[in-house]
């Protein structure tokens, strides 16, 4: 395969970019640079291999990590139980026995991982368990964003079984799972093990063919990212504006920019939810944003009207540092000068059976899809 090695400039650049693109969510940048500590006391590099690239019978698996909240009854669970939260050098090592499980399932030795979405912690999480076997990471992933939910992927849309499925808990508890009767159940299944773990765990799944790999993912997300961070990096070091960089980079739309005005988070079921709203300056004054997410961000109203929807991207961006936010922190600090920049979703989103998976109606809003792009003719 031809590989390519990631700079460490480069690899900063992905995450600055990641942290947009993540759309609120997939995986914190403390979490990434945390594996890629880990990587780097290894003397390990993280490679791509471009998905047209990838020989057409290699085996590639999938890798990501699966949590979010949980009710504060359930920390206290785990706490009695094992003394402590699962930390970071627990979590690394389901990576060998998750590999471990796959490959003594499928018989073969694994040629590539790819991440299931895309975002500072859960792209970074493949890379890294690919690095540490000297194997490449696919430049792409199942989404062109981060979601909060299994069955939301491009896998998903084009008829790709989820299973087998090797699932870790931090406390290396193991489950191997053969057949589900859909994505949906996969995510039921999945999203229990990481709750009752404390909030999260290791999943590896979706073993595929490098032939299949050019028409079922979105196409090479991790140059995009890189690309993205460093537009950015490119117009703060020139004294530009990082936004309008961000927003000329990846063919993005500028939604909105205001001030925060309200943050609210709930942990709950293995998610987060909530909303954000904000009072817009200059050219948006007088108007008012809101955002939805369910981990992730997922719809949007201008003025009380609904705006732009999942599965379109819904980046909130520090209008200063061009930094993206996170769902998960405390980033959304009141008066706070932010900005909304919207991306179209990839190309296998916009058909039937994608917005029959991906759409607000998923997420029990009546409220209909409608691309990003016919708010700006």
């Amino acid at each position: 395969m031809k590989e390519r090695t990631l700079s460490e400039q480069e690899i900063e650049y992905f995450l600055d970019g990641a942290e947009i693109l993540g759309t609120g969510g997939g995986g914190g940048r403390m979490w990434a640079n945390m594996m890629l500590q880990f990587l780097k006391e290894k003397d390990k590099e993280i490679k791509i291999v471009d998905p047209k690239d990838v020989p057409e019978d290699a085996l590639i698996v999938g890798a990501a990590g699966v949590g979010g909240g949980v009710e504060k009854e359930i920390r206290e669970k785990i706490l009695k139980k094992f003394g402590r939260m699962p930390g970071m050098s627990d979590f690394m090592k389901t990576v060998y026995v998750a590999e471990k499980m796959m490959v003594g399932y499928t018989g073969e030795e694994i040629s590539a991982f790819l991440a299931f979405e895309l975002g500072c912690g859960n792209t970074i999480l493949p890379a890294v368990v690919a690095a540490l076997g000297d194997k490449p990471v696919v430049d792409g992933d199942c989404n062109g964003r981060a979601v909060p939910e299994i069955e939301l992927c491009t896998l998903n849309i084009v008829g790709i079984p989820f299973t087998p499925i090797a699932i870790v808990t931090p406390w290396m508890e193991t489950m191997m799972v053969k057949k589900v009767v859909d994505y949906a159940r996969a995510e039921d299944i999945c999203r229990a093990m990481a709750v009752i773990s404390g909030g999260s765990c290791l999943i590896m799944s979706t073993p595929i063919r490098g032939k299949v790999l050019p028409n079922s993912i979105v196409l090479n997300t991790i140059t995009k990212s890189i690309r993205l961070g460093k537009a950015i990096k490119e117009a703060k070091d020139k004294g530009k504006d990082p936004v309008e960089a961000a927003v000329k980079a990846i063919d993005a739309y500028l939604l909105f920019k205001g001030k925060v005005t309200h943050f609210e988070r709930e942990e709950r079921g293995g998610f987060m939810w909530g909303e954000h709203r904000y009072e817009g300056v200059d050219e948006f004054e007088g108007k008012k944003f809101r955002i939805w997410y369910k981990n992730e961000n997922q719809i949007s109203w201008l003025d009380d009207k609904p705006y732009v929807t999942c599965p379109d991207l819904l980046c909130v961006m520090d209008s200063k540092t061009g930094k993206g936010l996170s769902n998960w922190g405390a980033d959304f600090a009141e008066g706070r000068e932010v900005s909304v920049i919207g991306v179209k979703a990839d190309k296998l989103w916009r058909t039937p059976k994608g917005l029959e998976i991906f759409n607000p109606k998923h997420f029990g809003f009546d409220i209909e899809y409608k691309p990003i792009e016919e708010f700006f003719k």
